[in-house]
C-alpha cells in the first residue's frame, strides 16, 4: 500500500488514532491543511497540487504527475478531521484522522483504513503544504503478465522515485511441482532503449524486500505478492518498460527458466531535470500475500 497507509515511512509518524495536540494552530494553517485534504478527497487534484510547497511541485513537475499518485490507488478520503499539531524546526507538523478506501494491488480487492495522517507546514516563507513520502508518479498496471516453467508473474503498480522504480509484482505457482524463486538473481527492467536496471540489493528493508532477496519456495497454487525496487537514474522518464524475472526452478527440473513479461507502453510524463525531494528518499511500497 502506498501513502496514507500505502507508504511505509509513514508508520514513522503515525502517532496513534487520538493524537494530542502540542502547537495551536492559527487560523489560516487549519484552514489551509483542510482545503488540501479537501481538494483530494473530491478528486481536484491541480486545486491540491497549488497549494503545495514550491519545493514539492518542483518534484511532482506536474498536476497530471501529482493525480497519478492517488488514482493509481484508486484513493477515497470518506471523511477527515485535525486531531493534533506540533512544531519542529522546519515549521508545524499536522495530523489528520482520515477515513479512506483504497485498493489493494496485493489482494486485487478494495480495502478501508483508518489513518493519522501528517502534513508539513514549512518555515519560512509563504505557507503552503508539504505532503511527502509519495513517488513523483504512479501508475496502475493492467495486464502486464508473463508465464513460464509453471510460473505467472503480473506487475500490479509502478511507484517512480528519485533514482529508483518500484513494481508491486506477484509471483504464482500454477504448475504441478513446487517452485524456487530467486527473483534477485537475474531480474532486470529495461527502457526504451534497452538500457537495463537490475534490483536495488541492500541491507534495508525499505529498499530491498526480504524474502524476494533470500528467495522463496511456492507450492501448486500458492502465489506470493511484495515489492522489487530497481535502481534508476535521478528521474526514469521513458514511454515503454520491459520486465524480466527469474531465474524459477521447478522442483526435477534439469535448468531454471525466466519469465519475460511484454514490454509495457507508458504515456509520456512531465519531468523537471535535477530536481529531487529530500522526503522521497524513505518511502515504499509494503505488500505482502502469503501463499
Amino acid at each position: 500500500m502506498k501513502r496514507r497507509g500505502f507508504l511505509a515511512g509513514l508508520a514513522a509518524w503515525t502517532l496513534g488514532s487520538e493524537a494530542v495536540a502540542v502547537a495551536a494552530l492559527s487560523p489560516s494553517e487549519k484552514s489551509l491543511v483542510g482545503r488540501y485534504v479537501e481538494a483530494i478527497a473530491a478528486h481536484r487534484y491541480a486545486v491540491a497540487f497549488n497549494l503545495l510547497e514550491a519545493q514539492e511541485r518542483h518534484y511532482f513537475a506536474s498536476p497530471s504527475n501529482f493525480a497519478s499518485v492517488f488514482r493509481a490507488d484508486r484513493l477515497e478520503i470518506e471523511r477527515f478531521r485535525i486531531v493534533g499539531s506540533r512544531r519542529d524546526p522546519l515549521g508545524m507538523v499536522v495530523l489528520v484522522r482520515e477515513r479512506v478506501a483504497f485498493y489493494d494491488h496485493a489482494h486485487q480487492a478494495v480495502a478501508h483504513a483508518d489513518l493519522t495522517v501528517p502534513y508539513g507546514l514549512p518555515v519560512p516563507g509563504p505557507v503552503r503544504v508539504r505532503d511527502p513520502f509519495h513517488p513523483w508518479r504512479a501508475v496502475a498496471v493492467s495486464g502486464l503478465a508473463g508465464q513460464s516453467g509453471g510460473v505467472h508473474v503480473a506487475v500490479r503498480k509502478l511507484s517512480f522515485f528519485t533514482g529508483r522504480l518500484e513494481a508491486i509484482v506477484t509471483f504464482a505457482n500454477v504448475g504441478s511441482r513446487t517452485v524456487t524463486l530467486l527473483p534477485y538473481g537475474r531480474s532486470a527492467v529495461r527502457d526504451r532503449t534497452g538500457r537495463a536496471y537490475t534490483p536495488l540489493a541492500t541491507r534495508l528493508p525499505s529498499l530491498t524486500d526480504p524474502t524476494l532477496y533470500t528467495g522463496l519456495r511456492l507450492a501448486p497454487d500458492s502465489q506470493y505478492t511484495g515489492v522489487m525496487t530497481f535502481g534508476t537514474p535521478a528521474r526514469l522518464i521513458t514511454t515503454a518498460l520491459a520486465f524480466t524475472f527469474g531465474p524459477a526452478l521447478a522442483d526435477g527440473a534439469r535448468e531454471p527458466c525466466e519469465v519475460v513479461l511484454p514490454p509495457y507502453a507508458l504515456a509520456p510524463s512531465a519531468s523537471v531535470a535535477g530536481i529531487r525531494s529530500p522526503n522521497q528518499s524513505r518511502g515504499r511500497t509494503v505488500v505482502v500475500e502469503g501463499a
